[in-house]
C-alpha cells in the first residue's frame, strides 16, 4: 500500500537572506517528514508539528504553511506532499542556533529542475524540491492576498530573483514553423 507522508521546509530570513532550518541531529526518519493519518488533514499536521518543535517561536498569524507540489517515489512507494513553512525573523534564532536547538542553512539560489511533457525529472534532490518551494512562495506572493498579508516585507528582495512562473512551467524559446509555400 502506497505511503503517503508530508516533508516541511521550514524558513526564515537572517540578516536579509533566507535560511533553511533544521534539527541539529538528523533523526531516523528525515527531518520534518510527517506521516499521513487518516481524517487528519495534511495542513493540521504539518502545523501541529511545527507548534510542537517550535513552541511560541510559531505564531500562526504571522507564519506561512502552504503546500508547493507533490510527487510519487516509486523506490519507496510513497507520496509526497511539500510545505514551505515561512517563520518569522527574530531573535529566537540567534538563541536557538547557540544552545544547538536548530542548525540553519543559507539558502541562496537554488535551480529548479525539470522533467519532460510527460513525466517529472528522473531524480529530484532536495534542493530542487526547495528551489521549487521558493518558486511557489514567490509566485503566491504576487497574487495571493492572505499570503502578502503575512509575508514579511524583506522577504520581497529575497524573492525577487525566483521568477515568478506557474508550477512546473518551463520557459523554451519558441521557434516558428514554416510551411513550404504552395
Amino acid at each position: 500500500m502506497t505511503m503517503i507522508w508530508y516533508e516541511v521546509f521550514p524558513v526564515t530570513l537572517s540578516s536579509q537572506q533566507a535560511i533553511l532550518i533544521q534539527p541539529p541531529c538528523p533523526p531516523i526518519i528525515p527531518p520534518w517528514m510527517i506521516q499521513h493519518q487518516p481524517a487528519i488533514h495534511p495542513n493540521d499536521r504539518v502545523v501541529e508539528l511545527l507548534m510542537t518543535f517550535f513552541g511560541s517561536v510559531f505564531q500562526p498569524e504571522k507564519a506561512i504553511v502552504h503546500s508547493t507540489s507533490w510527487r510519487y517515489e516509486c523506490v519507496y512507494d510513497q507520496l509526497l506532499l511539500t510545505y514551505v513553512a515561512v517563520l518569522p525573523q527574530g531573535d529566537w534564532m540567534k538563541h536557538w542556533v547557540a544552545t544547538e536547538r536548530i542548525v540553519i542553512e543559507p539558502i541562496g539560489t537554488r535551480e529548479i529542475c525539470y522533467g519532460d511533457h510527460l513525466a517529472p525529472p528522473e531524480r529530484l534532490e532536495r534542493d530542487h524540491i526547495l528551489a521549487h518551494a521558493l518558486d511557489h512562495l514567490a509566485s503566491l506572493s504576487t497574487y495571493d492576498p492572505a499570503i502578502q498579508a503575512v509575508l514579511e516585507p524583506e522577504w520581497s528582495a529575497v524573492l525577487r530573483p525566483r521568477t515568478c512562473r506557474p508550477a512546473g512551467c518551463l520557459t523554451r524559446e519558441l521557434q516558428s514553423v514554416v510551411s513550404p509555400a504552395t
